[in-house]
């Protein structure tokens, strides 16, 4: 939450005396399935950012992205069920910057989007017995009922890019209904497929 409160004030300060009706913001709800090495993993997850017309066919766009987030084991040890289902857990976010070119029409505007994510990925993996991990650290643990487990436990920063494709949906004069599938591919076979929906208002 410090880095997103910091990325908008950064920007609010970047874009004084820019044209404010170029300006907007966006929030957008979504799905994504994230995955990272062999670990993967489905989640809600959500968007904010703040955009800039600088061409009549093009904008830029900055803001905050959580790719999803599960609770990890911290105070309890997994069950002997989530053993055996080999359990994924992941937590994901980024900063992103990007260009979106757009054509517009009487409903909305079309677009699509190019752009590079600095991202942050943590999570756990479950795996019966004692073994290596893939990814990240391994820590030896002892399930009641089960036996032995291994938890590899990994904490990840990476750059990615990102394309995506979406509509801007007229509701109002200021107003937009934002639709958007993107795609997210990076370091350390980093891949992350979403749809989202969301609200632009243009200032």
């Amino acid at each position: 939450m410090k880095r997103l409160v910091l990325l908008l004030l950064g920007c609010v300060a970047c874009w004084q005396g820019i044209a404010a009706d170029r300006l907007y913001s966006v929030f957008s709800l979504g799905i994504t399935n994230l995955e990272i090495a062999d670990n993967s993993n489905q989640n809600l997850s959500y968007k904010l950012g703040l955009g800039y017309q600088f061409h009549p066919k093009w904008y830029a766009e900055a803001g905050y992205q959580q790719l999803g987030y599960d609770e990890l084991f911290v105070a309890t040890l997994p069950t002997a069920n989530e053993v055996v289902n080999e359990k994924q857990l992941i937590q994901g976010d980024a900063l992103f910057l990007a260009v979106l070119g757009k054509a517009s029409n009487r409903y909305g505007e079309l677009f699509y989007r190019l752009g590079l994510l600095k991202t942050d990925v943590r999570g756990q993996g479950l795996q019966a017995g004692v073994q290596e991990c893939q990814l990240g650290q391994g820590t030896t643990i002892e399930i009641d009922d089960y036996g032995t487990a291994t938890l590899c436990d990994y904490d990840e920063g990476g750059v990615a890019a990102v394309i995506g494709l979406g509509f801007d949906y007229f509701v109002g004069a200021r107003t937009l209904v934002r639709t958007e599938i993107e795609y997210i591919k990076g370091q350390d076979e980093l891949e992350a497929a979403s749809l989202f929906v969301g609200l632009r208002y243009n200032f």
